[in-house]
């Protein structure tokens, strides 16, 4: 089953778990840019991860933040996104 995430809250009655928190990021590659999408596909599969070893169902309320960043490349430094996002990992009642 998957974890749905949301930005707000859900139609369904819930329990709080704890509010969780990922990070993820992308940098430039070889032959390619900073794609900020693999960064963001990557923390939410985070987020569903830490809310399924917490037991959870759902994560809401999430909240995603980006920073433009560098990160160290074979030729020295390169363009980098990090993407931050938090929520509260619910189970269903």
């Amino acid at each position: 089953m998957s974890i749905p995430l949301s930005t707000g809250s859900i139609q369904l009655d819930y329990e709080i778990i704890d509010a969780i928190f990922a990070l993820d990021s992308h940098k430039e590659g070889i032959l390619g840019s900073v794609d900020p999408g693999k960064a963001f596909e990557g923390v939410k599969r985070q987020l569903r991860h830490i809310c399924r070893e917490l037991g959870g169902d759902a994560v809401i309320y999430c909240q995603f933040e980006y920073r433009n960043t560098t990160a160290d490349g074979f030729l020295g430094k390169k363009p980098a996104i990090e993407i931050f996002a938090y929520g509260t990992a619910v189970k269903y009642l």
